[in-house]
């Protein structure tokens, strides 16, 4: 690369590493607007340095000309420069906020409340707190419910545009230029064009925080989940100590477990649940996700209450949308109890007759889907079983994210409305 191109290049990245501030302040309005200022400035400097050095970039006027009108015909720079100038010379944007509130009580998405305004972007969590309890939600689903905020900055003067997609836009459109530079060694090198670095194609989510209910405010809040690796140390240590369950027993049996139907499939990982929640006496929550029969990642999910149940289960089937996921199964211990109509809002954990059970709910794309329950009882330190039963789990609730992810797919693969 021609030397006198580097300080371009560094000026891109820069951009960048302030368009990441921006997002990591994206609820702290000052923080917020201190980076994107520095964004724009810094994207505008890249064009500033590259023609300050075109003495030492050959055959620069030539190339760079094309360019300037290519650049002035796309709506998004002509704001970037106009953005720069009003920031360097009168002050800062205008920005406004929207704020998006969904409250995440149930696995189904018809019984999420949403509830979206124009806010004072300074805004705190307690005045959120006041606006979410005005839903009018009963008091019982709120306390078991995660408050989930997506905030929407604009320029006044181009509202239709977010700013962090706006900006990231304009950063791949710099990127572009610095990538067709004579001597960048890029372009002729026969590599693809650039892309948006992966962190600018994941700003939905980074621009939502999770909340909690504490007191009479929210809360930030995290939620945890863990891929599982099996290396070569870890299977012997498992074969070791379950080699004697089903799972490992069915490996020598010559039927490898991808060739067997879907349902034995869950048969076997149910058989071999049980065995596990025999000898440990208790059983994590576990996903094994799919990928043409293949398993594609082991996830091991953390919940510490209700609440968590309903975003965990969101976020399960959100990475297996990212990696094209076609089947899922999903295994963990589960309370069960009978309904009472007086006291609707209850979960089974905490009815008086609650009964302890194995859950196992496995789905694939293709629309089989089983649900296998067995209760269970301790004594004396042991653990016995309960008569298993094996239902369709289409309508069972923990899997409706992930079924209502596949029709979203289905629907759009086929043209119609997802």
């Amino acid at each position: 690369m021609n030397d006198s191109l580097k300080p371009a290049f560094r000026r891109l990245f820069d951009a960048k590493a302030h368009w990441q501030k921006a997002i990591d302040g994206y609820f702290e309005p000052n923080d917020f607007r201190m980076a994107v200022n520095s964004c724009i400035q810094e994207l505008r400097n890249v064009t500033f340095v590259l023609q300050a050095n075109k003495r030492e970039i050959p055959g620069f006027d030539a190339w760079y000309g094309p360019w300037q009108e290519k650049m002035r015909a796309n709506p998004s720079l002509r704001w970037l420069v106009d953005a720069r100038n009003y920031i360097v010379k009168q002050g800062d944007l205008e920005l406004l906020s929207k704020l998006r509130i969904e409250v995440i009580g149930s696995y189904l998405a018809g019984e999420v409340a949403i509830f979206e305004e124009d806010y004072n972007p300074n805004l705190t969590n307690s005045e959120i707190y006041s606006k979410t309890v005005s839903l009018g939600l009963p008091v019982e689903v709120f306390e078991n419910s995660y408050v989930k905020l997506q905030r929407r900055w604009i320029d006044k003067n181009y509202p239709d545009h977010e700013l962090s997609e706006l900006l990231s836009e304009c950063w791949l459109a710099v990127s572009a230029l610095l990538f067709d530079a004579p001597n960048s060694g890029l372009s002729a090198s026969g590599k693809e064009g650039p892309r948006l670095p992966p962190c600018m194609h994941e700003q939905l989510h980074m621009r939502a925080t999770l909340m909690k209910v504490s007191g009479e405010t929210l809360v930030p809040t995290l939620i945890s989940s863990e891929s599982v690796s099996v290396d070569d140390e870890k299977r012997a240590a498992l074969q070791e100590k379950y080699g004697d369950t089903p799972l490992f027993r069915s490996a020598g049996e010559g039927k490898k477990l991808p060739e067997r139907p879907f349902r034995e499939q869950c048969e076997l990982f149910f058989e071999q649940a049980k065995a596990v929640l025999q000898r440990d006496r208790y059983h994590v929550h576990l996903a094994m996700v799919f990928v043409g029969k293949k398993l594609a990642q082991l996830i091991e999910i953390r919940n510490e209450d209700k609440a968590d149940k309903y975003v965990t289960i969101r976020d399960l089937a959100s990475t297996m949308e990212r990696i094209g996921a076609d089947a899922v199964i999903m295994v963990s211990e589960a309370w069960s109890a009978t309904f009472d109509p007086s006291n609707p809002y209850r979960g089974a954990a905490d009815a008086p007759t609650r009964q302890e059970g194995l859950m196992l709910v496995g789905a694939t794309m293709q629309g089989e889907t089983y649900c296998f329950t067995a209760p269970f009882f301790r004594m004396d330190g042991d653990i016995s079983f309960g008569d298993e039963s094996v239902v369709d789990a289409k309508n069972v609730n923990v899997i409706q994210p992930i079924i209502a992810m596949w029709e979203k797919q289905k629907g759009a693969g086929s043209g119609g409305e997802s």
